[in-house]
């Protein structure tokens, strides 16, 4: 198996000249970069912070058709996420997995009882060649055996049906954009783009910070395309045309909390029937997630006590067991919708390409506007047809038959046989298989090599020191919070990963050279990125 790597070298980036450059280092934008590449395109992917630094890391780490979204009739945007999911459970099979989820039925919700088996049957039907199994009827016994944790006061039964989860979100976005670098597109994080470059109506490229280093440079390229999520506007505002508003930006938090579920939960908001869920993940359960206009910092998104006791409350009214001192912290993201002026929980979660040639006169620029997760390859599979029409290319789309990097799972007795020659549990080399697929053995050659390579980083979760070498070396880490974020589970387990924060800082500070004071930053920075995730406790 050929080795990956994410080798950044700005210098030599910026003195090529490419036909794509994109902007924005989320799942989108890696999805698009990696089918530009893969048909051919030279091509320029830059993250101004680090590759799913913003709404990707703040998801509900679902992949799902979206069961709700039948009730609006949005059939066409259910059908889309079901056959993304298949795509994915083929492409990335050691990220994607089948989850079972429950949905209560309450005996004083009639016409919740009649709606459910229509919907869930419309939900088997829409897409037929699917994998997982259909949905059935539990009733009040077999519901309260399944899952012992809810309230059984007024229980009628629950249907069960099946969707996928993909733990960590963060990882599907980088080998994305692992999976670009390999097929021949330069890949940068910790570049910023400053501004664009114009010759006459058209753009030509970009100017771009390596925020590293602080130096500037200007970049061309044929296309340019603005993939930045809820900043996209921020990065449309460069072409100096006010315009009206492209995109309806919404608030969703999560909850870390103790598991209080064994299969993932569907709840109806009794005070304004948003749906919610209560996810296993990890041994915690996730609770989210709200739909709340924001006009705030978009570099700053917190949970509020408002958003906390929102889902509290909720979540209560069905697993009585949850309590506020119970939450370890929250995360918060901002939804980037194509604008629309109704309810926040009604607007469509269609994406939208915007060619401002066609939109504002302006050649070479091209937006693009909402999305989900689930449909992240569709939308670039779009993205990139259109982009290939205005360049002459011809090239055919062949991401959804093209492996992730980490392809194929690894089996349980490569596992075991790996521990065992290592050293190591079982338990261990299982979470690093979860994390990075096939690619583990590359973190175990690390542990080889290194004689503390396999000592623990924190009590709380079952990372190891040789997975800091390998993110560093191979995975494009320049920053402790990329490390514990993004690349790792080190920052996600209930302390956060300031149990990790010395061990973590002082490897990176070896295999980088940072000086005492460099480290010292690295680590305080790290504190004030985790603070704003217990920021809520103040107001409760």
């Amino acid at each position: 198996m050929a080795e990956v790597k994410l080798k950044r070298d700005f210098n030599a980036a910026v003195a090529e000249t490419y036909d794509v450059i994109v902007i924005g280092g989320g799942i989108v934008g890696a999805g698009i970069a990696r089918d530009a590449t893969l048909r051919g395109l030279r091509t320029l992917l830059l993250e101004k912070e680090d590759f799913s630094c913003g709404t990707t890391s703040r998801s509900s780490r679902l992949i799902h058709g979206g069961l709700r979204y039948l009730k609006q009739l949005d059939l066409g945007l259910v059908y889309q996420d079901l056959r993304e999911r298949e795509i994915l459970l083929s492409i990335a099979p050691h990220l994607v997995s089948p989850l079972a989820f429950v949905i209560p039925v309450s005996r004083s919700s009639p016409l919740q009882r009649a709606a459910l088996p229509l919907g869930l049957l419309l939900y088997d039907l829409l897409f037929f060649r699917k994998s997982l199994p259909s949905h059935r009827r539990l009733s009040r016994s077999e519901t309260l055996d399944f899952e012992p944790g809810l309230e059984p006061k007024g229980l009628a039964g629950s249907y069960l049906y099946y969707d996928c989860q993909v733990p960590f979100a963060e990882r599907l976005c980088l080998e994305n954009a692992l999976s670009a670098a390999e097929h021949g597109a330069t890949v940068l994080n910790h570049a910023r783009v400053t501004g664009l470059l114009r010759d006459g109506s058209s753009v030509s490229g970009v100017q771009v910070q390596d925020a590293i280093s602080g130096e500037n440079y200007q970049v061309k390229a044929r296309i340019v395309v603005n993939a930045t999520g809820h900043w996209v506007e921020s990065v449309t505002d460069m072409l100096g045309k006010a315009a009206r508003p492209m995109i309806r930006r919404t608030k969703g938090i999560h909850l870390l909390t103790p598991q209080v579920s064994r299969h993932a939960v569907v709840l109806f908001a009794l005070s304004d029937g948003r749906v919610f869920f209560v996810i296993p993940w990890q041994g915690y359960s996730l609770i989210g997630t709200t739909d709340t206009d924001y006009a705030g910092n978009l570099d700053a998104v917190e949970a509020n006590a408002a958003d906390v006791n929102y889902l509290l409350t909720e979540a209560r009214r069905i697993f009585p067991a949850i309590n506020a001192n119970d939450i370890f912290y929250t995360s918060a993201g901002l939804r980037a919708l194509a604008y629309s002026s109704r309810k926040p929980t009604n607007v469509s979660r269609s994406h939208k390409l915007v060619d401002h040639e066609r939109k504002d006169g302006v050649k070479g620029f091209v937006s693009v506007l909402g999305g989900k997760i689930t449909a992240y390859r569709a939308v670039a599979e779009q993205a990139v047809d259109l982009i290939c029409g205005k360049l002459g290319a011809q090239a055919k789309c062949s991401t959804a038959r093209t492996p992730l990097p980490g392809t194929p799972s690894v089996p349980e007795s490569a596992v075991q046989q790996a521990a065992q020659e290592q050293g190591l549990s079982v338990e261990i080399v299982t979470h690093l298989s979860a994390l990075y697929g096939s690619r583990y053995v590359q973190v175990l050659d690390i542990a080889k090599r290194n004689p503390q390579g396999t000592r623990h980083l924190c009590p709380h979760g079952k990372d190891i020191l040789a997975q800091v070498q390998h993110a560093v070396e191979n995975e494009g880490a320049l920053t402790v919070g990329d490390f514990m974020l993004r690349r790792s589970m080190a920052g996600m387990n209930s302390c956060q990963g300031l149990d990790a924060l010395d061990s973590v800082a002082g490897e990176m500070g070896r295999l980088l050279g940072w000086s005492a004071a460099e480290q010292q930053r690295q680590q305080d920075a790290y504190r004030t990125r985790v603070a704003m995730r217990v920021q809520f406790k103040s107001g409760l």
